[in-house]
């Protein structure tokens, strides 16, 4: 899913009526002078000057109200470290352009509307539009002296007010917190004014009765929660910065706004892009220097060979901008002493911690009028190295011969770590840092302007704005890691660069970028378009789901004790678990989307695409038949030696979410795994929105609906019975999460009547076979008896179908790779 921003707006003002009016005492007591009311107080000079009074604890702001208008955004310096709530580490807010206006004995800080908007110079049609949406009060901030048209107003309480973090931790269920405004201050080791910026952050402290257990186990003392916010008062950019219109087929980020001006003939919707200000300082030269580089920041806080590895990969983007006619448009440096990345001063990329792994995102401030961008972050998840750590531990093979090949075959238990990447350490630290470079390439390709593109990985390493997960082959029985992550951004992310940074206006020329960039096979469909999958690989998604069962096998049959280090605990066994288990489930979900699948494109008329066509009949079958194939008892199955090393966590400790949920609690449960793993491979499968395009489907040899149920009915329930006991119990896991997909989608409100009555058909006949089905063996013969009597509560009286158990979710796949700019 794409969208424009992450996370919460951190705007510290509240938009609630002025008071505008005082006793008629104080509206007859003469204001002070500044000098008066200032003396024996340091002036902090810049953008807003301001003064702090330390004597009665308040911040003074000297405005000059008017018309100049300057922007405003706040966010976050001191993060959460939770997963749960957008609260992070270096969290920018958007940027509003605002003013402050004098009324009476206050001053009103006021933000315009942007998203509605006048593109002519008519100041009555301006008006029109003006008049016609609402702006923002933002503060009503007292008087307290007056000189020369200057005004010093105190801004203590609208510095120290919360509007959105309570909420943010409400509307995620964390519990109910209020500000506690006695513990709320000014905090000014990261406050100061400069020249094009002013910069305050203050400290806001949050209590709760009873916090959700996942907050109160980072709390000092477990219900209370100072975070710092972060204020900016920043000037408006100089003229010269031209907007550049959105252009489909190629995925910048988007800034909408709506001109109601525009002549009945036109859209009133309109969209600029999101990009930095670059200007050649040689206008005639094929290649130059930018007039001002674009600088990013490392923060001081992260390790190397880390560091190293950020700084390079951000700088893979200066191999795009010679394309767009820039050398080192793009310059990396290590951020000052006692600098923070909220400053409007420094862009950069940051290092954050949470309290278990989560996104990494790329986020940037940009002016709302034009879309330039003026300060960006990149924030680096440091939990997400542990994760390719384990993924490289799962990989490596132990002293025995592997399951997975003949008896007579080659021993290849001697490839310690296989690939180019090295050995032992050093080849764990190779792919940890090689998926670090990807990372970073990505949230930087973020703050620079760029969307995602989840279909580039169908043309080779296309792009680094693509989800990633690594590329592993199966090669000699071994597993071959040479290509795991790219080492250069693609050519997907040089055709962006190239269209969004050559400096020209001309519409042909930009046309003519993208249709070059088309014709080399560089893509960007829409969303729902089956090429649009996170961490798949390859020309065909459908074929990476045979690549990842196939590998998925080895890592299975690799996995276990005699992989860890004497003296390791063998809980983190369980930690590993399910990046082991569900290796395939983005090869399972590249597969999926193909079954009912339509290529969507983003097609301009007379550009040579074809807007939509129906994935062919044979694609979807042959996705559908390994799907089926991941859906069988044996690749249901856990190894029993695995299933004995699984253990619970240690005494004193909690378990982590990386851990299966198990029905029989701290005891690992291979049904509840398959059922997981199940319910990932079907529920998809039987979505309302898919079984619609199924009933859609025409000719021949078309996949219908109808056409889908009976295969996978016939594959599961009307496989033969004699089976082990064990693969019986999972051929058992497998019918029921048939049998319940089906029900949820006949009761679904959101299925059309052609998907129910087809449904309803199927669900008919899977009944009159189960009358006439029996089995000697007593735990199959009461599964076909409760899927009967279920079958029949439904059909007999759908209105009184009970709501099922929802079933044990598995442990969190997304983000394995990169990171949203915002969900």
């Amino acid at each position: 899913m794409r969208a424009i921003r992450l996370g919460c707006v951190l705007l510290a003002g509240s938009v609630t009526p002025a008071v505008l009016g005082t006793s008629e005492a104080a509206a007859t007591e003469p204001l002070k002078t500044l000098a008066a009311r200032t003396a024996g107080l340091e002036r902090r000079d810049g953008f807003v000057p301001f003064y702090w009074d330390a004597k009665v604890g308040k911040l003074l702001l000297e405005v000059a109200p008017g018309k100049e208008e300057f922007l405003y955004g706040a966010g976050l310096a001191g993060g959460a470290g939770l997963l749960e709530v957008a609260l992070d580490r270096g969290q920018l807010g958007a940027l509003g352009v605002c003013h402050f206006e004098r009324v009476g004995p206050r001053v009103l800080l006021h933000q315009r509307q942007t998203a509605h908007r006048s593109g002519v110079g008519d100041p009555e049609r301006t008006r029109v539009v003006e008049e016609s949406f609402p702006s923002a009060v933002l503060a009503s901030l007292p008087i307290e002296a007056e000189e020369d048209g200057r005004l010093l107003v105190d801004a203590t309480d609208f510095l120290l007010r919360d509007t959105a973090i309570a909420n943010a931790l409400k509307q995620a269920q964390q519990g109910e917190w209020r500000q506690d405004r006695d513990r709320s201050a000014l905090h000014f080791a990261r406050t100061g004014a400069f020249p094009r910026n002013t910069e305050i952050e203050a400290v806001l402290t949050f209590t709760a009765d009873n916090p959700a257990q996942t907050v109160a186990a980072v709390l000092p003392d477990g219900r209370t929660m100072t975070l710092r916010v972060h204020h900016t008062f920043l000037k408006l950019p100089e003229p010269g910065y031209t907007p550049r219109r959105l252009e489909p087929r190629i995925g910048f980020i988007p800034v909408p706004f709506k001109d109601h001006t525009a002549p009945s003939t036109e859209p009133v919707e309109r969209w600029f892009v999101s990009r930095w200000r670059l200007q050649k300082k040689e206008p005639a030269a094929a290649v130059s220097e930018p007039v001002e580089p674009i600088v990013y920041y490392l923060d001081r806080g992260m390790p190397e060979p880390e560091r190293s590895a950020v700084r390079e990969a951000a700088l893979w983007w200066n191999h795009a901008f010679e394309e767009a006619g820039f050398r080192n448009a793009l310059v990396v440096r290590d951020l000052p002493e006692g600098a923070t990345f909220l400053d409007a001063r420094y862009s950069g990329i940051e290092w954050i911690n949470r309290a278990e792994r989560a996104w990494s995102i790329g986020d940037s401030q940009v002016d709302p009028r034009t879309g330039e961008i003026l300060h960006a972050v990149a924030r680096i998840d440091s939990h997400r190295r542990r994760t390719t750590s384990r993924m490289w531990h799962n990989m490596r093979p132990f002293a025995k011969k592997l399951s997975c090949l003949a008896a007579d075959g080659p021993d290849l238990s001697w490839l310690a770590a296989p690939g180019d990447l090295g050995e032992g350490e050093e080849g764990e630290a190779s792919m940890v840092l090689a998926r670090l470079r990807y990372l970073s390439a990505h949230e930087v390709g973020h703050t620079i302007g760029l969307m995602h593109n989840f279909a580039a990985t169908t043309f080779g390493w296309g792009s680094v704005m693509d989800y990633l997960g690594p590329n592993i082959q199966l090669k000699d029985g071994g597993l071959d890691l040479s290509d795991a992550y790219p080492l250069d951004i693609g050519s997907y992310d040089r055709l962006m660069i190239r269209w969004g940074y050559t400096p020209t206006e001309d519409p042909m020329t930009l046309d003519r970028i993208v249709r070059e960039g088309y014709a080399r096979g560089n893509v960007y469909p829409l969303d729902a378009d089956p090429r649009w999958a996170e961490y798949d690989w390859g020309t065909d998604p459908v074929a990476w789901l045979r690549t990842t069962q196939q590998v998925r096998r080895v890592i299975l049959d690799r996995f276990g004790v005699d992989q860890l280090k004497p003296g390791d605990p063998v809980y983190d066994l369980q930690v590993r678990f399910s990046l082991a288990y569900l290796y395939h489930r983005f090869g399972i979900q590249a597969a999926q989307q193909y079954v009912g699948g339509q290529f969507q494109t983003n097609v301009l008329a007379g550009d040579g695409q074809v807007p939509v066509s129906w994935v062919p009949a044979a694609k979807q079958k042959e996705a559908l038949e390994l799907l089926l194939t991941a859906l069988a008892p044996e690749n249901l199955d856990v190894p029993e030696r695995v299933v004995a090393a699984l253990v619970p966590p240690p005494s004193g400790t909690s378990p982590t979410r990386e851990r299966f949920p198990s029905e029989a609690g701290d005891t690992f449960s291979p049904l509840t795994a398959a059922r997981s793993l199940a319910s990932l491979i079907v529920s998809p499968l039987f979505s309302p929105q898919r079984a619609a395009r199924l009933t859609l489907a025409a000719g021949g040899d078309a996949l219908t609906l109808d056409g889908l149920i009976r295969r996978v009915v016939a594959s599961t329930w009307g496989a033969p019975d004699g089976m082990s006991t064990g693969l019986g119990a999972l051929r058992r896991v497998g019918q029921r999460t048939i049998l319940d997909a089906l029900l949820d989608l006949a009761s679904s409100p959101e299925a059309s009547p052609e998907v129910r009555s087809t449904v309803m058909s199927r669900l008919v006949r899977l009944r009159a076979d189960l009358r006439l089905r029996h089995s000697t063996d007593v735990a199959t013969e009461a599964h076909l008896r409760l899927a009967q009597r279920d079958l029949s509560e439904y059909l007999d009286e759908p209105a009184t179908r009970k709501a099922r158990r929802a079933p044990t979710p598995a442990p969190p796949g997304p983000p394995i790779g990169a990171g949203l700019r915002e969900e």
